[in-house]
């Protein structure tokens, strides 16, 4: 889904682009208050309109491709639509969609999740085309998962390599969805796969101007959207926008940008799939709900997550990964990497509600 590690390279040289400091530290201070305010406590007083922007703003947190925010909600009298939003597309990499719906999905079960805090059961029902409406209920008692909505985040940095705890793997592996890797051969085999196909990638000019689009190299770059791929989330300094578009052409090449996924690969004690059965809509928003759960349970254990699909987003890739991993049925979908993060990193911002939330 995500592709920050591509941003380590061009924040190697910010210091060529920096701005005055007083100027990066105004700019710092407002990317940090807005990244704090989507991640706020839920407010347990709200009603009417006030709760169903409270349950959009918390699931908009969940994990999404490219960090494009590929949805839409509606606001029902007994609930909430929520539908892909098709102009947030990534075509070149995406081009069945099958990550946008995945997304949708990841955002679904957040809320549903988030619902809960209201006593609210969240019940949910797919139309062949992939919206979802949600009708609601009295009743829920709180989820245990509740509590990591606001903290969870996809890591880009390096991981610790400490390997996972026996707690750790039953949190994980409560959802039955889950396959974790952690034997050292097939972790190896699906490094190198999954770096070749990324440096495959990052060779066609078609897929690095879709990710060029969605980086973004400031603070201020990034306040404008509230969405993409901000560099200082890979751990790199922040540059002008238009300096770091320039140099991601010059200095961000396939062999540089395959090796450090490969590190970030190493550097993580376990590997994790899903699979999506069957591929259809349907079945690739159920793939999202999982993965809304498993990242909130690895939250939960003090893990790191993040997603490490290049070598799914191809047919032959995925052929692989199914052969390695003695998949029979269904579609090898999100390839993680888990285990604890060696930095603290910055939040990625999220849209406010008023952008998401028709009423």
């Amino acid at each position: 889904m995500n592709r920050r590690t591509v941003l380590t390279g061009v924040g190697a040289i910010a210091v060529l682009g920096a701005a005055g400091f007083g100027q990066r530290r105004w700019a710092e201070s407002r990317y940090a208050d807005a990244a704090a305010s989507a991640r706020l406590p839920m407010d347990l007083a709200a009603a009417g309109p006030a709760r169903m922007a409270e349950l959009v703003r918390m699931a908009t947190l969940a994990p999404n491709s490219h960090n494009t925010q590929g949805w839409s909600f509606a606001a029902l009298p007994d609930g909430m639509r929520i539908a892909v939003d098709p102009a947030r597309r990534t075509p070149v990499v995406d081009p069945d969609d099958h990550h946008l719906f995945v997304s949708l999905g990841a955002a679904v079960e957040t809320l549903i999740i988030a619902a809960t805090a209201y006593g609210i059961t969240a019940s949910p029902q797919v139309a062949a085309d992939g919206t979802v409406t949600l009708t609601y209920a009295d009743g829920a008692a709180a989820s245990p998962l509740l509590a990591a909505i606001t903290r969870r985040q996809s890591h880009r940095g390096l991981y610790d390599g400490a390997p996972l705890t026996e707690a750790d793997r039953m949190a994980l592996t409560a959802d039955p969805g889950l396959r974790l890797i952690e034997d050292a051969p097939t972790r190896a085999a699906l490094r190198d796969l999954t770096v070749a196909a990324y440096g495959a990638q990052m060779a066609d000019a078609a897929y690095r101007a879709e990710l060029k689009s969605w980086l973004r190299f400031s603070q201020g770059a990034a306040l404008e959207t509230h969405d993409g791929l901000y560099s200082g989330c890979s751990g790199s300094p922040a540059l002008p926008q238009m300096l770091g578009e320039g140099l991601f052409e010059v200095l961000v090449t396939a062999k540089g940008q395959a090796a450090a996924l490969a590190a970030q690969i190493d550097s993580a004690p376990a590997l994790a799939l899903l699979v999506t059965d069957p591929d259809t809509p349907a079945g690739r928003i159920e793939t999202g709900r999982r993965l809304a759960r498993i990242g909130l349970a690895a939250t939960g254990q003090g893990l790191a997550m993040a997603h490490v699909n290049p070598g799914l987003e191809n047919a032959a890739g995925r052929l692989e990964v199914a052969r390695l991993l003695g998949v029979t049925s269904g579609r090898p979908s999100i390839l993680l990497r888990l285990g604890r993060a060696a930095e603290v990193m910055p939040y990625s911002l999220r849209r406010p509600p008023a952008q998401t939330l028709l009423t």
